[in-house]
């Protein structure tokens, strides 16, 4: 019988806010993103706002080593005091069951790494970045994880580690997340936008509220 797993949302769902955003601003405060650079990429993001996903060039040419180190910093100041506590007490009930747990989220996977080895968690799936030379080149290796990208990375974990996603459970915030949750057995609308919640009680999905 294969293993249970359990899956989680982080922005908005495990913390409370957007943790690439928050690392951004740690940047700008720690004076390793210039505020000219940075409302230069903030501009160029709110012209094309879907390129945001893939542009990270607000990093580009900054060591991998001091970015990683930021990122923990950044973790320890900003986001740790923002992960819900009924967030970890649902995990910990996940895992108390011996069901796995998968971290799936659109922000970036270094800085969520301090998350994963907190939480205990199997598996992180988050944005990873494209090095080159011991820096960032501002780009992305892989996809995206976001709608359905979320479910073909999911769908690619579940045949490499041999779990069934119609015993799975998973729980997130956004309408994007209905893509992840129309192939889940046991899904969870957790802070919900208003049309993630419209669409979970046309489904019938629970909806709860993980609160810091």
């Amino acid at each position: 019988m294969s293993r249970v797993v359990a899956i989680f949302d982080v922005d908005q769902t495990l913390v409370q806010g957007y943790t690439e955003r928050l690392f951004f601003r740690y940047l700008v405060r720690r004076r390793r993103l210039s505020l000219p650079r940075a409302l230069a990429y903030l501009g160029k993001a709110a012209c094309r706002p879907r390129d945001r996903f893939q542009d990270k060039t607000y990093l580009q040419g900054l060591p991998v080593e001091e970015v990683v180190s930021l990122a923990r910093q950044c973790y320890r100041q900003d986001i740790t005091p923002r992960v819900s506590p009924a967030g970890r007490a649902c995990i910990r009930s996940h895992q108390a069951q011996g069901h796995a747990v998968a971290l799936l989220s659109g922000s970036l996977s270094l800085l969520l790494a301090p998350l994963q080895e907190e939480l205990g968690a199997d598996w992180l799936l988050a944005t990873e970045l494209q090095q080159r030379n011991g820096q960032f080149t501002g780009a992305i290796n892989g996809l995206h994880p976001r709608g359905l990208n979320k479910l073909h990375l999911l769908q690619e974990l579940s045949r490499t580690q041999g779990f069934d996603l119609s015993q799975a459970y998973a729980y997130g915030d956004h309408i994007q997340d209905a893509y992840l949750f129309r192939s889940i057995g046991y899904p969870v609308a957790v802070n919900p936008s208003w049309r993630l919640k419209r669409r979970a009680r046309k489904h019938g999905w629970p909806i709860r509220y993980f609160t810091r």
